[in-house]
């Protein structure tokens, strides 16, 4: 690898950062440095960037928004891009369509969509990250999930380096998953039913209310840690462990919500990972279930004792 690389892509892309901690970029407020991050505008900027790296051996990590997400506390080797600029666009080109970029929040579309009397969306307003995100873990809650409302997907194809579209008949959607895992998404297109705009609105804020009163909107962690398995509640199976509120480190089950972690003390990841493990031992020993995680673990461990 060349030892000037990050000379190169400074002239690039100017506004790039280098060893930038991604604790900043993460609604866990936890992770190593990234080696350098980007955040392409547009399209050029994204094709000339996998270039750059591709040519010098470069891995390229998509960030989105950083929930769902836990970058352990040695950081990302190579480029880590969060999409900006054109990518956070949404659009409404007809009757029902919803067009966006992958770096939109989610929750912004949610509200744009319930402005424009476009309903389907209301359970997700509450869910963090961005549109990208949303499609590639087909996002959802128990009424409703984003998969159900796709109608076309644009990628980048990472071999070619051009933006390809793929229509809902080429994706498939299961919980909390999709073929578009490994993709690097641009945009796409959403197909929604017309309603009553008061009546959206209503069921958005309703929606809003909901989450403040039973998960810890008010601080760091990523959301849901584990998936629902089968017929059953992760934080029902947490809760009747005993383990609300317990501690590792400065990691702790939420005493609201079972199935969040919290970012209490200045967690590092290594705490986070040792109450997984505590929480699916606990959990595994009672009711014979093994919980499987739904945020995203990535990154590399930091040297030392702490996370050997």
């Amino acid at each position: 690898m060349p030892a000037d690389w990050k000379d190169e892509l400074s002239r690039l892309l100017p506004g790039v950062r280098f060893d930038e901690p991604l604790s900043s970029h993460t609604t866990f407020r936890i992770g190593g440095p990234a080696d350098a991050l980007v955040e392409p505008r547009d399209r050029g900027e994204l094709v000339g960037l996998h270039r750059f790296a591709r040519e010098r051996g470069l891995g390229v990590f998509a960030l989105g928004w950083g929930s769902n997400l836990l970058v352990r506390d040695g950081g990302i080797r190579g480029i880590v891009l969060r999409l900006s600029g054109e990518f956070e666009r949404i659009d409404f080109p007809g009757a029902g369509a919803v067009e966006a970029g992958a770096a939109a929040r989610l929750p912004t579309l949610v509200m744009r969509c319930a402005e424009r009397a476009l309903s389907g969306l209301e359970p997700l307003v509450g869910v963090p990250g961005t549109f990208g995100g949303a499609l590639v873990m087909n996002a959802g809650t128990r009424e409703a999930e984003i998969g159900s409302f796709v109608r076309e997907v644009e990628v980048l194809d990472l071999e070619r380096l051009e933006p390809v579209r793929l229509p809902a008949a080429q994706l498939r959607f299961s919980y909390r998953s999709s073929s578009l895992a490994g993709r690097l998404v641009l945009g796409g297109r959403l197909e929604l039913p017309p309603g009553d705009k008061d009546v959206i609105i209503g069921r958005v804020r309703e929606n809003q209310s909901r989450r403040k009163r039973t998960q810890p909107i008010h601080t760091f962690n990523v959301g849901s840690t584990f998936k629902n398995p089968p017929g059953r509640f992760a934080a029902q199976l947490i809760e009747e462990s005993g383990l609300k509120g317990r501690s590792v480190g400065g990691a702790r089950v939420s005493p609201l919500h079972a199935n969040f972690i919290e970012n209490e003390r200045g967690a590092t990841a290594a705490d986070v990972l040792a109450l997984v493990e505590v929480v699916r031992g606990a959990v595994r020993e009672r009711f014979g279930v093994e919980l499987e995680l739904e945020m995203k673990v990535v990154g590399e461990a930091a040297p030392g004792p702490a996370q050997a």
